[in-house]
């Protein structure tokens, strides 16, 4: 999370997303049977006590890497 929202000066200390509350969207192979996937998630960013701050889809690799992302919604 500190990678997505470096830019966000409004973002708070501590933000992460639960795995619980995960929702994937979609999985892409892409190099053949032993290649990477590429996995696309929806996530609910929270702090603290589990303070919901947004709404955002991750798209991350199977080695781990962030791929992209894009906020859909952010909470006041």
């Amino acid at each position: 999370m500190i990678e997505i929202y470096k830019d966000n000066p409004n973002a708070p200390e501590g933000l992460t997303w639960a795995t619980y509350d995960t929702e994937i969207l979609k999985i892409k192979q892409l190099y053949g049977v032993v290649g990477l996937y590429e996995i696309t998630l929806k996530v609910n960013p929270y702090y603290r006590a589990h303070i919901c701050y947004g709404i955002d889809e991750v798209v991350i690799n199977t080695s781990g890497e962030l791929i992209s992302y894009k906020h859909l919604k952010i909470y006041p």
